[in-house]
């Protein structure tokens, strides 16, 4: 029989602006509340109250913890600060909601692993686009070898810039800053492909990265705009780029190159080019080189917060497991493929993946 009581969860930090979407996610599940926030930011807290009449305010996330003991904590606070943060509260039995990255470097991020091992807790990273839907149809296609085996991908990930999105001042003052965030474009925004192509093709062995700062409102010593090459451990190749101040949409997310067709996956379809005489059921005929066939899928953009949200319920309430991607082990992964990244970039050569 599933526990009645309600669970009580606590949000530390206030400063990324997914908070807002996080706290509506998680209040619209039954048998959840949002009770309690952590944030020395007076006018974050005055929105949090506003948003959640009643919530228990305090500046502090150690002090909000041990005063409301709350079953949970959502952690949307500067990339730095996660260790700590996430390390208290699994040192009390307090499971943890984390907004991506794990940690502002690896040796951060690794912390945060260690004490998860060392406690048995649970911890989500959450990297949001693991919940949209095309990311699991995307990866049962390349799983059941619909263009054989996969030689090369890409994958792409670029907005109109801070201030273009209406990113928060709060939110950009970390996000621009190094020390705090770990990085530019990247670290920001590289995760997401990388937690999607390691779940596809395995962890990383190498990486070669590039960076260039354009806009002359982001700092010299971070990145707007990136370029990586990647070696799985498979022997797969991909290629991944960021963007802070890309001029209109993206619409390629991903490609995948195989020995028998190319996969390209857009915004709004899915694109098919093959050796093989038939597509895969449903999807309809396109024009396609001599000798080939094409074939396409309309799909609708999806958004993910509401499954986010669910699945980290589902699994502290129920003891469900979480997705791969979502656990400390791939988030450190990842965490250090960045790190190797940054450290090519400073040294102008490939750099091998910590283990």
């Amino acid at each position: 029989m599933a526990d009645p009581r309600p669970i009580r969860i606590g949000v530390v930090g206030l400063t990324s602006d997914h908070v807002w979407s996080l706290i509506g996610a998680l209040r619209a599940l039954p048998a959840v509340e949002v009770v309690a926030v952590a944030e020395p930011k007076e006018a974050l807290r005055r929105r949090a109250t506003d948003l959640v009449p009643g919530l228990a305010e305090h500046q502090e996330p150690v002090s909000m913890m041990d005063a409301e003991r709350p079953d949970a904590i959502l952690v949307c606070a500067e990339n730095a600060a996660k260790p700590a943060i996430a390390v208290a509260a699994l040192e009390r039995g307090i499971a943890v909601y984390q907004d991506k990255p794990l940690a502002a470097t690896g040796e951060q991020a690794a912390v945060i692993a260690g004490a998860v091992a060392r406690t048995g807790g649970l911890l989500m990273c959450a990297f949001h686009t693991a919940f949209d839907p095309l990311v699991d149809e995307v990866g049962q296609l390349v799983r059941d070898g619909l263009i054989g085996t996969v030689q090369f991908a890409r994958g792409l990930a670029g907005h109109a810039g801070l201030k273009a999105t209406g990113v928060s001042d709060d939110f950009a003052e970390w996000l621009t800053d190094r020390s705090r965030g770990g990085g530019g474009s990247f670290v920001d925004q590289a995760g997401y492909l990388l937690t999607t192509l390691v779940s596809y093709l395995g962890p990383v062995a190498r990486i070669s990265g590039f960076a260039a700062t354009v806009d002359p409102d982001v700092p010299r010593d971070i990145e707007d705009n990136t370029a990586a090459i990647v070696q799985h451990a498979g022997g797969a190749l991909a290629a991944i780029d960021t963007r802070w101040g890309q001029v209109g949409p993206a619409p390629l997310k991903y490609s995948f190159h195989g020995t028998t067709g190319t996969l390209s996956v857009y915004a709004d379809r899915y694109e098919l080019v093959t050796t093989a005489e038939h597509g895969p059921a449903g999807w309809e005929p396109v024009p396609a080189p001599p000798g080939l066939t094409g074939w396409r899928a309309v799909v609708t953009p999806r958004t993910s917060y509401d499954a986010e949200a669910a699945h980290f319920v589902a699994a502290l309430r129920d003891g469900a497991p979480l997705r791969a991607a979502l656990t400390p082990a791939s988030a450190l992964h990842v965490q250090r493929v960045i790190d190797a990244y940054y450290e090519s970039v400073t040294t102008g050569r490939a750099v091998t993946v910590t283990a």
